[in-house]
């Protein structure tokens, strides 16, 4: 008996079939997905004769066919050129502000934004970028919250 089962969750038609990946084998059919979550729960605790709460299942909803077959044409075609370049596009060193267009950052938060382009055009990976906007957005969180009056010290001036 496995500890952990996939529910598996595809439309058909106005229902949605459930059914656990692993063995036992065990299928629903159900108008909704709440619907679907409980009795596929339930279906399985019977077959594996234990209280449903025992059980530990992950759901999965898998892309509807036609999508599927498509974005395997996609990768299909791809060559290993395609597939560096994109590599490259995602682990080369760019500068911050390179990064900030590509991944759209420029509506954040105006103190990360400054703290981007203080950078210039410093060279830095995907990782330091990403680190720099966490410390950039949590200083600036911060320095929001100092400047605001606390409600101890505005009782204080009255």
């Amino acid at each position: 008996m496995s500890e952990i089962y996939t529910a598996v969750y595809e439309r058909d038609g106005d229902a949605w079939v459930a059914r656990i990946a692993e063995e036992p084998d065990v299928r629903i059919l159900c108008t909704s997905v709440p619907e679907a979550r409980d009795s596929i729960r339930d279906a399985l605790a019977r077959q594996l004769g234990i209280d449903s709460s025992q059980l530990h299942i992950v759901d999965n909803f898998p892309l509807p066919s036609p999508i599927r077959n498509a974005q395997q044409s996609v990768q299909a075609t791809r060559t290993d050129e395609d597939r560096t370049k994109m590599m490259a596009k995602i682990t080369d060193p760019r500068s911050a502000m390179e990064w900030a267009e590509d991944l759209g950052i420029a509506m954040r938060d105006p103190v990360t934004v400054q703290a981007l382009m203080d950078l210039g055009n410093k060279q830095i990976s995907v990782d330091t970028f990403c680190h720099t906007i966490t410390m950039a957005e949590e200083l600036s969180r911060l320095t929001a919250t100092a400047d605001r009056p606390s409600a101890d010290a505005a009782r204080d001036q009255d």
